[in-house]
């Protein structure tokens, strides 16, 4: 009776250890190009929502750009606020404009991101949001380098070292 005892508790022990790095999880991800630090890191599922918002460099006038996560982990660019109408802003976008709170609202734009990059200005002060959390992007990362935010799918054990490491770093 012993050993079987032995050997239930050796088997649950190693299915703790391994289990973690058999698990995946998707997250989303911000990296700067020029250093390849990653700025931030977390958990996503279907229907999250983040932004990037920054003040545009013709108009002077704050724009915000919201993106959401799709069933199959696409980004998408779900809606646009800004504003005005400018150089090269088009007369609409998505399937219904709206203007709220002094802002034009372009919704369901629904455009899938492969490549979601954005150049880091001071000028413009870029600045990140996802649920409760923001970034102000131009203060981590040099003035006129890029980034790229992207859906990374990774183990836990990665996760939990890469979000970490992030903590202890920022």
């Amino acid at each position: 009776m012993k050993i079987s005892k032995k050997i239930i508790i050796l088997f649950f022990v190693l299915i703790s250890f391994t289990l973690p790095f058999t698990i995946n999880i998707n997250t989303l991800v911000i990296k700067s190009i020029e250093t390849n630090k990653v700025i931030f890191i977390n958990h996503v599922k279907p229907e999250d929502e983040f932004s990037i918002k920054w003040m545009h460099s013709v108009e002077l006038q704050p724009w915000e750009e919201i993106f959401r996560i799709d069933s199959n982990y696409n980004i998408i660019l779900y809606r646009t606020k800004f504003k005005q109408f400018g150089a090269g802003v088009p007369d609409y976008g998505g399937n219904k404009t709206e203007i709220k709170d002094g802002y034009i609202i372009f919704k369901g734009i629904n455009r899938k991101i492969d490549n979601l990059s954005y150049g880091i200005s001071s000028f413009a002060k870029h600045t990140f949001s996802f649920k409760d959390k923001e970034i102000k992007l131009y203060k981590k990362i040099e003035d006129g380098n890029p980034i790229n935010i992207y859906i990374l799918e990774t183990n836990l054990i990665n996760y939990i070292i890469k979000k970490i490491t992030v903590s202890l770093y920022s």
